[in-house]
């Protein structure tokens, strides 16, 4: 009875959330060993659900405060530009991480794929949050050096920011979830507006007997 009760409680407020809670879409993508998986589980307090694990990456789930968070957590290894494409296409925020005590090499290359990312979908616009990871490192990159190492400010139409952070200190982790909160105000009204969209196709007389 009690499993019964429990699976019909989990039913219900699963339709409510489909129905009145605005599902945030993030994608993190980044280099190999920039500590993307670290930091994403140290943002949503170790309290994140793994609802489909892919060759490429993780999709987890984290629900709070009337808001339902899909977080696409891709692998450091190569993505193909038609899967990159496509998540970025489908999220509404976009984490970058990168290792802050990295290489010259590595940050021409992190350069390359931000902006061949953002260049090959030009009419697509999201808020990226790009993170400096491993500041506690001796020779870790700050905010100015590596807004300049990846040429951000090259790129024009759309938000971008940066903080520079350490999951091994907590460093400015807090400062995550307030940046992708504040992106809620706008995700509401397309979140109501995809909503109205379903409901409009559902009453269309295409729909009906």
């Amino acid at each position: 009875m009690f499993g019964i009760c429990a699976r019909a409680k989990k039913r219900l407020l699963d339709i409510y959330n489909r129905v009145f809670a605005v599902r945030i879409r993030v994608v993190v993508i980044g280099p190999e060993k920039s500590g993307k998986s670290t930091i994403v589980n140290r943002m949503f307090k170790g309290r994140l659900r793994c609802v489909r694990k892919q060759r490429d990456g993780c999709i987890y789930r984290y629900d709070e405060d009337h808001t339902s968070y899909v977080v696409y957590d891709m692998c450091g290894r190569r993505s193909s530009r038609a899967r990159l494409d496509y998540l970025y296409k489908r999220c509404d925020v976009v984490l970058y991480c990168v290792d802050a005590s990295s290489a010259s090499g590595e940050w021409a290359r992190a350069r390359e794929e931000v902006k061949s990312v953002v260049y090959r979908n030009p009419w697509t616009k999201r808020s990226m949050l790009v993170l400096g990871t491993k500041n506690e490192k001796k020779g870790a990159l700050g905010c100015m050096e590596i807004v300049q190492n990846l040429g951000l400010l090259d790129i024009n139409g759309m938000e971008i920011s940066c903080f520079s952070v350490s999951a091994e200190k907590n460093t400015n982790i807090e400062y995550i979830g307030s940046w992708i909160r504040k992106q809620r105000s706008s995700l509401e009204w397309l979140w109501g507006a995809r909503t109205i969209r379903r409901w409009w196709r559902l009453d269309s007389p295409k729909h009906e007997a």
